[in-house]
């Protein structure tokens, strides 16, 4: 779906507006399978070479790339990140009829491992009453930027890694410099801090720190301030890239959880466009028709 940036969100229902949250400030198409603007925006332009290297020999993962769309984590495919088989749990697909309705699809299942808290967490979740984060335009979070539509550009040196997001025009650093440490008292982000490290061709990134403000996904997927995303990144080849995200969360999942997934490069002519949220939003936002989110109260509970 696309809205003229001079289009405000109020007349779209509070339900339509949780599901399609943001809307980028130039109307182009968004494609919603492989992140890309259209059919075929994440078609590679020209037949696939060798792994683009560094000075330093390792893959250079550099490129606009077209991120799957994932909204629903749990249903993209849960892997034991061990295995790599489907992740099995007690509990898998049943039922969950005391659970809030979803702003879109449904009903809510016990779809992950869940821990008495995360359960909760999970069945409550309700956007369009309370009020949803990411329609205030405040930061999605690492792991719900890496699911957004959009598109993302990686600009990568043998010392550091930074993504940039065209979702909200956000940037997220990593510094791969070997022994690299943020400070002890750096304060916890909405997206948390990050280090990278390679693993033969592999780059793992590892991500904490976070203020538990945020979900995994839009379909509402909890976490704590305990999460630790484990990303890793292979590049199979100069249009291709592996891209895995594992989930540890104590306090949310009593097992560790995994998606798989496969990037591809944009064409030459896909560029990262300019993103505003507020533009769209603030009027709504100050007529009601999208609920105000209040800061919760359960984080460290």
């Amino acid at each position: 779906m696309t809205v003229s940036t001079r289009t405000p969100l109020y007349v779209l229902s509070s339900a339509l507006i949780m599901a399609v949250c943001l809307v980028p400030t130039l109307g182009a198409q968004r494609g919603q399978g492989g992140g890309g603007r259209g059919a075929g925006a994440g078609a590679p332009q020209t037949p696939a070479g060798p792994v683009p290297r560094l000075a330093n020999g390792k893959p250079d993962l550099s490129g606009h790339w077209a991120n799957p769309y994932t909204p629903q984590m749990a249903a993209r495919g849960v892997f034991d990140p061990a295995s790599r088989q489907a992740l099995k749990f007690e509990r898998q697909g049943e039922a969950l009829p005391d659970a809030k309705a979803p702003a879109a699809g449904g009903p809510r299942t016990y779809d992950l491992p869940y821990t008495d808290w995360g359960l909760q967490q999970w069945k409550t979740y309700d956007p369009v009453a309370n009020g949803d984060y990411a329609g205030n335009c405040f930061p999605f979070g690492m792991s719900r930027n890496i699911n957004s539509p959009h598109g993302l550009q990686i600009v990568h040196n043998p010392d550091a890694l930074v993504f940039l997001f065209e979702q909200d025009t956000w940037f997220h650093w990593v510094p791969l410099k070997e022994g690299f440490k943020w400070p002890a008292d750096i304060p916890e982000s909405w997206n948390g801090v990050s280090t990278g490290h390679w693993d033969g061709d592999t780059l793992i990134i590892e991500t904490s720190n976070f203020n538990g403000f945020t979900k995994l996904d839009t379909a509402g997927h909890p976490h704590s301030k305990q999460l630790k995303l484990t990303n890793t990144f292979k590049r199979i080849d100069s249009q291709t890239m592996e891209h895995t995200v594992t989930v540890h969360d104590p306090k949310t999942y009593t097992r560790d959880w995994m998606n798989i997934r496969t990037w591809r490069l944009k064409p030459d002519n896909d560029v990262i466009m300019e993103y505003s949220c507020n533009e769209n939003n603030l009027r709504a936002l100050l007529e009601g028709s999208i609920k105000v989110w209040q800061y919760p109260e359960d984080v460290d509970k």
